[in-house]
């Protein structure tokens, strides 16, 4: 166990001496971009800290709603709605469609959105023309599905294509658990709409953590109208003390900064990829997490002054799992650096 005392960047600061960073996320770097820390303090000096008011009050903040409405468009959806939380707008997600049909999850899905206790695990081991079939003989053809867009251990982009084969007999409400996508992934940040294909029969429904590329502490779910006017009613959302108002103010006119940090952060992907070619331990599928198949190299890489993400991951029980975790802050020399260890390990 590594603790800090301060904010981590691409490097931090331990018993008075630095560290290259290589853990956490935060992929867009933004937690020390001058900028948008700029945003922030703007928002605080407008809305203060919290806004300490339920969604349902009779006096509500008219920044919500905008912050709202943008995410709906920034996610080609009808309708959005932000909570204070990644885990708590996942959770509500499969809850609101828990109340209409029976869901399940595929597997390596996160717990916030697999765990509830009405959601039933596909096997690792049924195919989904099995599932299917089981499905058709249960005479079961409206039913949830829940999934995450990218598996951080070991950072891989999930595939759906599989979906494509679904007969038009069934009607499918996907939720997508996009908060390891979302704000880096596509040409505009888009997360996994970019790579994502679905037929008409399935309905995606989207939910993220904006914490993982934004800074932020917050989640989001957005899709059809409908969806949303049900996660409306939930109790955790209408109950709920939204987000601090000045993330969603540094969100909404962010824009120009995300996107100069998400190009930084696509070159660091490329350029790490470029220096460990050679070095068949480590494995890449395109996202930010590099993942090393050594199984002490991160107490290594922590003697020569370099961080990384190694712990029990989704549980505690789980084996712990080496990860490069790559920021858009981070210098082709830290890159450099990383490598020239690597291959000496």
């Amino acid at each position: 166990m590594i603790t800090l005392s301060q904010l981590p960047g691409r490097t931090t600061i331990i018993n008075q001496e630095e560290y290259l960073f290589f853990s956490g996320y935060s992929y867009l770097g933004l937690g020390k971009q001058e900028a948008f820390i700029n945003l922030v303090k703007e928002g605080i000096d407008r809305y203060g800290v919290v806004y300490p008011s339920s969604r349902i009050s009779n006096t509500a903040l008219d920044l919500y709603e905008a912050f709202e409405t943008k995410l709906a468009q920034f996610t080609l959806s009808e309708a959005a709605a932000c909570f204070s939380s990644g885990f708590l707008s996942a959770r509500t997600a499969t809850e609101v469609v828990c109340n209409h049909m029976q869901v399940y999850s595929i597997q390596h899905t996160h717990p916030s959105s697999s765990a509830h206790h009405l959601v039933k695990k596909i096997p690792a081991t049924q195919s989904w023309d099995d599932f299917l079939l089981e499905r058709e003989q249960q005479n079961e053809f409206i039913f949830g599905l829940v999934a995450d867009s990218i598996n951080p251990t070991p950072g891989k982009i999930n595939d759906f294509s599989f979906l494509l084969t679904t007969p038009l007999i069934f009607n499918i409400t996907l939720i997508i658990d996009d908060s390891h996508g979302i704000g880096w992934l596509g040409e505009n940040g888009e997360g996994i709409r970019s790579t994502l294909s679905l037929p008409v029969n399935i309905e995606l429904l989207l939910n993220f953590s904006l914490s993982k590329s934004y800074h932020l502490n917050g989640g989001v779910i957005a899709g059809s109208q409908k969806w949303i006017d049900e996660v409306r009613k939930c109790v955790n959302y209408a109950t709920s003390t939204p987000m601090m108002p000045a993330l969603a103010h540094a969100w909404l006119y962010g824009e120009k900064i995300f996107t100069q940090q998400r190009k930084l952060l696509l070159q660091n992907i490329q350029y790490l990829l470029k220096l460990l070619t050679s070095y068949t331990f480590v494995a890449n599928e395109g996202t930010p997490v590099f993942v090393a198949d050594k199984k002490s190299i991160a107490q290594y890489l922590l003697q020569n002054k370099i961080i990384i993400s190694s712990f029990a991951y989704p549980h505690p029980e789980s084996n712990p799992v080496n990860r490069v975790v790559l920021n858009a802050l981070h210098l082709k020399s830290d890159l450099e650096k990383l490598a020239q260890l690597i291959g000496q390990y």
